[in-house]
């Protein structure tokens, strides 16, 4: 199976890419409301239940849910789209997985972080250390994310293929600590946005989704060209 790269493909993964990781926060932070029935204070990839949470030792549901989101897609993307002898279903399973970002999850986790290590945390942070959770943590989060990371590995094109690994792999984040953790982060701080909510979502986010979705919609041929 063979990949075209071109502007059109950069638009729509990136935009496919932002997406994501917004459903990605929206798991977070609508199972928040459901179990603290407020929201919590959120920007483009960090956020919190409230401080006045109904039921406080429900909360983990909330950091659960986004992992639980990321991993439905992989799954669905290997197994179901990678699957398929339709290659455009192919090509789309291909985008949507790493558009997901299953190598900064692993990444993250094998580096003492992520949501998985929060929650064992939350968990269980009484009855074992730390590093024994970090690891917990890793080998869950390897467990359910490098499957189908290596699946989808596999369907690239074989010339070139750590070539085309290491680009979806690595891309997305060094764009989104540009883009979100600089450009976003930024412009959400000005004064005009502050206090503007809906659904527990800041505006600037909300558009900024909008904006992507349309992206998406307008550049979605080239993902499966």
């Amino acid at each position: 199976m063979s990949l075209k790269i071109s502007w059109k493909y950069l638009i729509a993964f990136i935009a496919l890419n932002m997406i994501m990781g917004e459903l990605h926060e929206q798991a977070h932070i609508q199972m928040g409301y459901l179990v603290c029935g407020c929201y919590g204070p959120r920007d483009f990839n960090v956020w919190t239940t409230c401080e006045t949470c109904a039921h406080t030792s429900l909360a983990y549901w909330a950091t659960v849910m986004g992992p639980v989101f990321s991993y439905l897609v992989y799954w669905f993307s290997a197994l179901f789209l990678l699957k398929q002898a339709n290659t455009r279903r192919n090509k789309l399973g291909i985008a949507l997985l790493f558009a997901t970002l299953p190598f900064a999850r692993i990444f993250t986790a094998c580096m003492g972080g992520g949501d998985e290590k929060t929650v064992l945390v939350m968990l269980w942070g009484e009855q074992f250390s730390l590093p024994l959770l970090k690891v917990m943590a890793a080998a869950w989060v390897m467990l359910f994310c490098l499957p189908p990371l290596w699946m989808a590995i596999k369907s690239l094109p074989q010339k070139n293929r750590w070539w085309y690994a290491a680009g979806f792999c690595i891309g997305p984040l060094l764009f989104g600590v540009f883009w979100q953790r600089w450009v976003l982060k930024n412009a959400l701080s000005m004064e005009w946005w502050k206090d503007t909510y809906i659904a527990g979502t800041p505006l600037l986010v909300i558009l900024h989704f909008l904006l992507m979705l349309v992206l998406l919609i307008r550049f979605r041929k080239a993902l499966t060209e």
